[in-house]
């Protein structure tokens, strides 16, 4: 009887020590093997500063000419494998730290991708929740088309709705050609 229960006692000493690591996500052992996804770190602390525009809310509330229509925002951004250009836009869309300027892309409005081509950045929304009044549409394309041509390589923005060109993306203002920062 003793001689069985120390059998079984290795025995279940054995299955637990086999087991470890079977929970943990892992293979149980501590090297890749082939067929696992291997993610590299992240370089820390590589980051750059860029300019970000939003709307004046003072002008908002009061459309006193006399104001700026927008004011600047620096950020830091980390640089990573995605394009500086999409990454700019994104900070657009998670909206301003200044209580005294206004989001310009709102939440409804959803991102697909911006490309740098020729010095030209084509910024491709999705048509769903594309609609507004012709204020949104102003502080929408001009902070993206302020922010993207503060950046070395683009000169102008091409705006794209579900990857095509369009008369305009809220009825308001013609964006068929690529638009510079002049009128801004």
């Amino acid at each position: 009887m003793k001689r069985n229960t120390v059998l079984i006692l290795i025995l279940i000493a054995a299955i637990l020590t086999a087991g470890c690591g079977m929970f943990s996500g892992g293979n149980g052992q501590g090297d890749p093997q082939p067929g696992d996804t291997i993610v590299p770190p992240e370089p820390e602390g590589e980051t750059v500063e860029i300019t970000l525009y939003f709307a004046n809310n003072e002008y908002v509330q009061t459309g006193d000419e006399n104001l700026e229509k927008m004011l600047t925002e620096k950020r830091e951004v980390p640089l990573t494998n995605k394009p500086l250009a999409q990454a700019a836009v994104e900070e657009l869309i998670e909206g301003p730290r200044d209580k005294n300027m206004g989001v310009v892309i709102p939440s409804r409005i959803k991102l697909i991708d911006v490309e740098v081509v020729d010095d030209i950045a084509y910024v491709n929304f999705a048509s769903s929740g594309m609609n507004g009044g012709s204020m949104e549409e102003f502080f929408l394309i001009g902070s993206v088309i302020m922010t993207l041509t503060e950046l070395d390589n683009i000169d102008a923005v091409q705006f794209l709705v579900d990857g095509k060109k369009t008369d305009s993306l809220m009825g308001h203002i013609y964006t068929m050609d690529p638009m510079g920062s002049d009128g801004f």
